[in-house]
């Protein structure tokens, strides 16, 4: 299966492909830095490559690699901390399945507790409608008025 997830956090989108390991637990890896602004043409494409790059199968970590494996995260999101990460973190999961892009926005429960999907409020796409898919990203992450 194909998917990926972005994070608005810090005024900052970041998009990264979620890989599968041996045991079938999802990894999110090597996260995109997008910016505070990205243009939807540059979110369609970056998207298009991360749900491209998720479709592999990925050696599951031994316990002690698991230390640290969030920082590339917290560096694409300017941060220093997972607790920072999280204060006013926003989380959509994207899915290919079968013909169709799925995308969920998730619910911020904090950092001990993490995200957890919000299923009415997912959007469902033709499989190539990157544009369309950019858009209602850039739509769904948008910061909340303040």
């Amino acid at each position: 299966m194909k998917s990926a997830v972005a994070y608005r956090t810090n005024g900052t989108l970041v998009l990264a492909p979620v890989v599968r390991t041996t045991t079938g637990l999802g990894l999110e890896v090597d996260p995109k830095c997008l910016g505070a602004t990205p243009d939807e043409a540059i979110v369609a494409q970056a998207l298009a490559q991360a749900l491209t790059q998720s479709d592999r199968i990925v050696p599951h970590p031994a316990q002690q690699e698991w230390k640290g494996f969030f920082q590339p995260f917290l560096e694409a999101s300017g941060v220093r901390s997972h607790k920072a990460f999280m204060a006013n973190a926003q989380r959509v999961s994207i899915r290919l399945i079968d013909d169709r892009l799925k995308l969920t926005p998730q619910r911020n429960l904090g950092s001990k507790e993490g995200f957890e999907p919000i299923p009415d409020q997912a959007v469902l796409l033709s499989e190539n409608d990157w544009s369309g898919a950019a858009a209602t990203l850039v739509r769904l992450l948008d910061p909340p008025p303040t």
